[in-house]
């Protein structure tokens, strides 16, 4: 089944199981780090193995190649995913140690929705304008409070 072809349902499904994915990525992070010595290192390493993974992935589904004639279609918004990722593997790597995995999921969760929401009301980096309503800021008030409740419990 192509991608583009899949469903809602199958896209929920297939983010809930990378959701349900990142404290396994948290541990696996602080180990590797532990391991190499160094947060950074192990992102090093972590990023090394993934670019041989989707190279593989890249090969397997025929996907088209990037070209000097591709990238030059671009522009610097569109590589802002980089340097995110590399805090996100950062992040995952260094702060569940600190905090709790549970602790720094429901931030990172927080994080996302805010900035969804802040996003979204604008129509910021081409997304459709979605204004914030009580609804949305109630919505963000019970995430703020689901978020005191396991940090205290």
């Amino acid at each position: 089944m192509k991608i583009s072809t899949m469903n809602s349902s199958v896209y929920i499904i297939l983010t809930l199981f990378v959701g349900l994915c990142l404290p396994i990525m948290a541990s696996a992070n602080g180990s590797l780090s532990k391991s190499f010595g160094s947060p950074f290192t192990a992102t090093f390493g972590i990023f090394a193995l993934a670019i041989g993974l989707i190279g593989l992935i890249v090969l397997f589904t025929n996907s088209p190649g990037i070209t000097v004639g591709s990238i030059s279609q671009t522009n610097w918004k569109m590589w802002l995913g980089a340097f995110i990722v590399v805090m996100n593997i950062v992040t995952f790597t260094i702060v569940p140690e600190k905090i709790g995995a549970a602790n720094m999921i429901v931030f990172f969760i927080a994080g996302q929705l805010i900035s969804s929401v802040f996003v979204e009301h604008y129509g910021l980096l081409n997304f459709p304008i979605h204004q914030i309503t009580w609804q949305r800021v109630l919505g963000i008030a019970l995430l703020i409070v689901g978020v005191v409740m396991i940090k205290k419990f």
